[in-house]
């Protein structure tokens, strides 16, 4: 008798140990479900799937995650990625956002509750996979939300551009020469997608933004919009200064140093509208036979005339920059005057800067400038007093009223 009664406890015992087992493993696939539907979101016919949840918890230095948006309808549907839900303010911690998709680019930024990219067009059947590089030097803790939003219609700065302007599929003249007409809105194909930009002596890319006057660049590939101030800051900047004369550091040069200080005059009460992307300082050289070091842009633009949108040197993340050599020379800037393309100011007396080096003589780097008759020149040593056009990018989000001219220039609703 007690040997049966051990084994009917044992029997017993077993079967208590797999019914809290099934218990176990039924509660488990339960949590699974719930934690897989809070993954998958399905909103307008958008399908966001949050591969790693959408609230991110961030405790190390770094931390990546990934989703993804297709586009279920037959319709092509537009949407918005933003960061909410920030647990605590952040010192240091700073974020780069890539994709699949070429024509969306990368976005960088601190970290912060904000849009991330703005009115990205899905087409239909289309999947956008999305990665998110989260870098915490300072090891904060904190968390925050990734928010993807279905927008009904695309009425971004971008497409209102767009709408009002003929697209045409090339420029009238070589980039040797200087665009003395209005040669209007000119559509480029880039590795990081279609960008359009204006050239000659256009009359519709004013816009009216922080109390000051500014003209149309291009529209990026990402769909944000690049502006340059329509006039120079007052004073006369040197790019450099004697204690870093000779550095390749556009971060560290005196001339940023004033961008800055300027946009916290006149554009930090503006400043969510401004988007920090990257600034190409093109440092790309190479050593001549006489053993001087010359920067590869003096080739592109003074010799082959080809000026790109793609950068082979270093990219500046900032908020504020200056124009390049090679976006004076696709406005319609030469070596030969103008006084007849919108970068042109008329009664202006000195040149000034763009952010595109030349030439590095004896440690003294000499850079590309317009000159006050329009003129794209070059060989102007860093420490030459001349004038500032800042420059900046507006965020997709951004909407507008306004035709774009002078009278009418557009201005942010």
């Amino acid at each position: 008798m007690r040997g049966k009664y051990k084994v009917t406890l044992l029997v017993i015992a077993i079967c208590i140990f797999l019914l809290v087992g099934v218990q176990i493993n039924y509660q488990m696939y339960l949590d699974n479900q719930v934690n897989l539907s809070a993954f998958i979101k399905v909103t307008e016919g958008l399908s966001i799937n949050y591969l790693n949840g959408t609230t991110i918890e961030v405790n190390n230095s770094s931390k990546e995650i990934s989703f993804s948006v297709t586009n279920q309808l037959a319709t092509t549907l537009y949407y918005d990625v933003d960061i909410t839900n920030l647990s605590s303010s952040v010192n240091n911690a700073t974020y780069r956002l890539t994709s699949d998709n070429a024509n969306l680019g990368e976005a960088i930024g601190q970290i912060e509750v904000k849009p991330l990219s703005s009115r990205i067009a899905i087409l239909p059947g289309e999947t956008h996979r999305y990665t998110l590089e989260i870098l915490n030097p300072d090891r904060e803790n904190f968390s925050l939300e990734i928010e993807v939003k279905s927008l009904q219609t695309d009425n971004s700065f971008a497409n209102t551009i767009l709408n009002q302007n003929e697209i045409k599929e090339s420029a009238l003249t070589t980039f040797d020469l200087p665009a003395t007409e209005n040669e209007g809105l000119i559509k480029m194909n880039t590795e990081l997608g279609s960008i359009y930009y204006f050239r000659g002596n256009v009359t519709n890319n004013y816009v009216s933004f922080a109390g000051l006057t500014w003209r149309i660049i291009r529209i990026n590939g990402d769909n944000t919009v690049k502006l340059v101030l329509d006039s120079t800051t007052p004073n006369l900047i040197a790019m450099n200064t004697n204690e870093n004369f000779g550095s390749s550091d556009f971060i560290t040069s005196n001339i940023y140093k004033n961008l800055n200080e300027w946009y916290a005059s006149y554009l930090q009460e503006s400043d969510s509208n401004i988007v920090s992307t990257y600034y190409c300082y093109d440092n790309s050289l190479q050593t001549t036979s006489l053993g001087n070091i010359e920067y590869l842009s003096n080739i592109r633009l003074f010799t082959n005339y080809a000026p790109t949108t793609i950068c082979s040197g270093t990219n500046v993340s900032s908020k504020i920059a200056l124009l390049t050599a090679d976006e004076v020379a696709m406005a319609g800037g030469s070596s030969t005057g103008n006084t007849n393309y919108y970068l042109y100011i008329p009664d202006l007396q000195a040149s000034w800067w763009t952010m595109t080096p030349n030439a590095n003589n004896n440690g003294i780097i000499s850079y590309m400038v317009v000159d006050k008759d329009g003129a794209l020149i070059r060989d102007v040593a860093e420490s030459s007093q001349l004038f500032v056009r800042p420059t900046i990018t507006l965020t997709r989000r951004v909407t507008v009223s306004g035709q774009g001219t002078i009278e009418d220039p557009y201005v942010l609703n």
